[in-house]
């Protein structure tokens, strides 16, 4: 989501995998919805073609190693580690697959997995990620689109539904423009500007060009994870004080935490270009999102039954949300919280076997 299409060569991310497997696949950070931004949100996907978690765990058991091991991208929110570490467990106990988890950033993961150094990703935020798809899907076919993942996904501005009820101006982004409103959310870091919150530095984040273009008197400041951000929200809201972070949904803490939506200008095809084009003129709403899965395009050959499990693969908003909050709400390990899950849930799991 941030620092705009922050982009790694091929070389760099067969460094990253080198050093995750030396560290024997150890947790980090990761997030609940995860996200990205970008433009066009529903083309890829279609099947026709962000607290601080671990990217995996000891699967537990021995599983038969009957087909080729893979590799799954694991980006740092927890939505991505809780669809990551599900397909591991069954892949492993059920499909006979061995799998490894890998930690990297959503940009990093495109000419990781060109390269075939990672297999598959299980959660793209396509309105992020449309060059890429371009480029890897269309034009040069080394990347294939594995169907639709499940969730309907936004990214937006949120400040605290308490802050609304206060100053009800503040629900479209021409509130904003008021120097005086806008220092509500000044610190000590800011000045006399507001301070807009994100999470991950490496997510794909439109945030400091609409601040930019629409000459807003915010400071764009970075959190530095989704666990980060999670702590600054509970914190607001516990001292009831204001905060203006981007945010999005599905996410676990939205069934937690009242936070209201700030109107953004619509969408329009002149933001989508720019998005895509990456050119800095951003200057509306992020799209509605259809997260989908992506693989190397040699998974097919390379391991058939993972290739037709991961394609079926899918879970609900709700789904994901569960799972999500038994590891940034209850402390759970994201391997542990996935095998309570799959344990709970056969009839789920069947239907992805079937």
């Amino acid at each position: 989501m941030a620092k705009w299409q922050q982009r790694f060569a091929p070389l760099a991310v067969v460094g990253l995998l080198v050093a995750t497997a030396a560290c024997g696949g150890d947790d980090d950070d990761d997030d609940a919805g995860g996200g990205g931004a970008g433009t066009e949100a529903t083309t890829p996907g279609t099947g026709e073609a962000p607290g601080t978690t671990a990217a995996s765990g000891d699967t537990g058991g021995e599983a038969p190693a009957e087909g080729e091991g893979i590799t799954l991208a694991v980006n740092p929110w927890t939505g991505s580690a809780v669809n990551a570490n599900v397909a591991k467990i069954v892949l492993e106990s059920e499909v006979g697959t061995p799998v490894e988890l890998v930690e990297i950033d959503e940009n990093a993961t495109w000419p990781g997995m060109a390269a075939g150094d990672i297999d598959a990703v299980l959660e793209v935020w396509p309105s992020g990620h449309a060059e890429d798809y371009t480029t890897y899907v269309e034009e040069q076919g080394s990347v294939v689109d594995l169907g639709l993942l499940g969730p309907e996904a936004k990214i937006g501005w949120y400040v605290p539904a308490y802050v609304m009820e206060e100053h009800p101006e503040l629900a479209t982004w021409e509130g904003f423009m008021d120097p005086e409103l806008a220092q509500l959310f000044a610190t000590a870091e800011t000045g006399d500007k507001g301070q807009f919150l994100m999470g991950d530095p490496s997510y794909v984040s439109y945030d400091e060009q609409i601040i930019a273009n629409l000459d807003l008197p915010l400071k764009f400041v970075v959190a530095g994870s989704e666990a980060a951000l999670i702590t600054a929200i509970q914190q607001a809201v516990s001292d009831g004080s204001p905060l203006l972070l981007q945010f999005w949904q599905p996410h676990w803490l939205q069934s937690q935490v009242d936070l209201t939506e700030v109107k953004l200008p619509d969408v329009t095809d002149e933001c989508l270009a720019s998005a895509a084009a990456g050119d800095g003129n951003y200057a509306c709403d992020y799209p509605v999102d259809n997260l989908y899965k992506a693989a190397n395009a040699g998974l097919e050959a390379k391991n058939p039954a993972a290739f037709a499990f991961l394609s079926k693969f899918q879970l609900t908003t709700e789904q994901q949300n569960e799972i999500a909050a038994m590891i940034d709400g209850d402390g759970m390990t994201p391997d542990a919280a996935a095998k309570a899950w799959v344990e709970a849930n056969a009839d789920v799991v069947s239907g992805w076997l079937g």
